[in-house]
């Protein structure tokens, strides 16, 4: 879909932009998602020195926003630099506020209004560690 698309969609956002079009870095993480994985971009040669089976391994875009294959993979390292690295081995908690979809594109504009959601959200979460801390006690 890319490949087919994106000279007109990067020549459609030139002319509402009155030629300025997208940003640089943006068209380059498009046409370096195009030549992601692809050997003819470039490939390391494995050898296992046991067996001596060979693979051939393409190169990556290591992108951050279009390529879902580097993408994902950068997270999953930065998931475990935090779980290696960063966060103590402690009970950890998560807690997720979901919010209706049309209160979420308020909340982005309107940021008295997202610090009055986070507030409430924050002191229920701590009258809940209270509650519990009581009942522990």
């Amino acid at each position: 879909m890319v490949q087919e698309h994106l000279e007109t969609f990067l020549a459609t956002a030139a002319a509402r932009t009155d030629g300025v079009g997208l940003p640089h870095f943006i068209e380059r993480e498009f046409r370096a998602f195009l030549r992601c994985g692809l050997l003819v971009h470039g490939f390391l040669r494995v050898r296992c020195d046991a067996c001596a089976f060979e693979r051939l391994v393409p190169l990556s875009c290591k992108g951050r926003a279009v390529c879902a294959s580097c993408g994902g993979r950068r997270m999953a390292e930065q998931a475990a630099n935090l779980v290696d690295a960063v966060l103590p081995w402690v009970p950890v908690r998560q807690w997720v506020l979901t919010v209706p979809r049309r209160l979420r594109y308020r909340l982005a504009f309107d940021h008295t209004l997202c610090r009055a959601v986070v507030g409430v959200f924050v002191r229920a979460v701590r009258g809940w560690y209270r509650r519990r801390a009581r009942v522990v006690s």
